[in-house]
């Protein structure tokens, strides 16, 4: 018997909190919740075998996690762990323990930078802030990625 992909699992949970999202709300676009819902899992079918599935599932899910934030604001950041949860499965950045752990703390910063902005008031601080952290981890990764190349590369 096969077991699901760690991607189709985090959209299972996903797709139940968002249907009782949008049944709980009750917003006048309960639609656009159900439609990106749906786009969302034909991406997660249709690039089962390719190479750069991750970005097709971030650069889809996004909107959804639009919607859900604009509807609830604890919605919107249980979307963005789950879509994370489905990027890091389709890249296969959840297999081990550090892994894991690297995910829970993503999904623990987010929590905090989302305490940030309902304290603030108002998203530019938090904006900034998540800014500079994420080109801070780029450039890391990019100096990383570049060292590892050069290391194996042989030169």
């Amino acid at each position: 018997m096969r077991s699901l992909l760690p991607e189709h699992q985090f959209f299972i949970v996903m797709a139940a909190v968002v249907i009782a999202i949008t049944i709980v709300t009750r917003s006048t676009v309960w639609y656009l919740n159900l439609i990106l819902l749906t786009l969302l899992c034909a991406i997660l079918i249709l690039t089962l075998t390719w190479q750069d599935r991750g970005f097709y599932l971030a650069c889809t899910g996004e909107p959804l996690v639009v919607l859900c934030s604009i509807q609830n604001l604890w919605a919107g950041l249980f979307v963005v762990c789950m879509l994370a949860g489905m990027v890091c499965g389709a890249l296969g950045l959840l297999e081990s323990r550090q892994d894991l752990r690297s995910f829970a703390f993503f999904c623990g910063s987010t929590v905090l930078i989302t305490l940030l902005i309902l304290v603030s008031n108002h998203v530019l601080v938090p904006i900034l802030v998540l800014g500079i952290v994420t080109a801070a981890i780029i450039a890391i990764q990019s100096v990383r990625t570049y060292q590892f190349k050069k290391h194996y590369s042989g030169a």
